[in-house]
């Protein structure tokens, strides 16, 4: 359980999940990944304004590709 989540609320949570079925479930885990990769590359132009969007978008993919790499 995370520790900064009360037995109720988790209770609460788990429930709300397990009401959207596998489809729903599906459709949020999109989103949440959606929304992680937009912010990662508005970082990324945060961090290097003169890059145009393709330029921080293909310096996302990447990082992601290096980080899947063996080390």
């Amino acid at each position: 359980m995370p520790s900064d989540t009360t037995p109720e609320a988790l209770a609460a949570q788990t429930a709300a999940i397990r009401r959207l079925g596998p489809e729903g479930r599906l459709r949020v885990a999109v989103e949440m990944s959606e929304a992680a990769r937009a912010m990662a590359i508005e970082g990324i132009r945060r961090r290097n304004p003169e890059l145009t969007e393709a330029q921080a978008k293909r310096q996302f993919v990447s990082q992601v590709i290096a980080s899947c790499q063996p080390r």
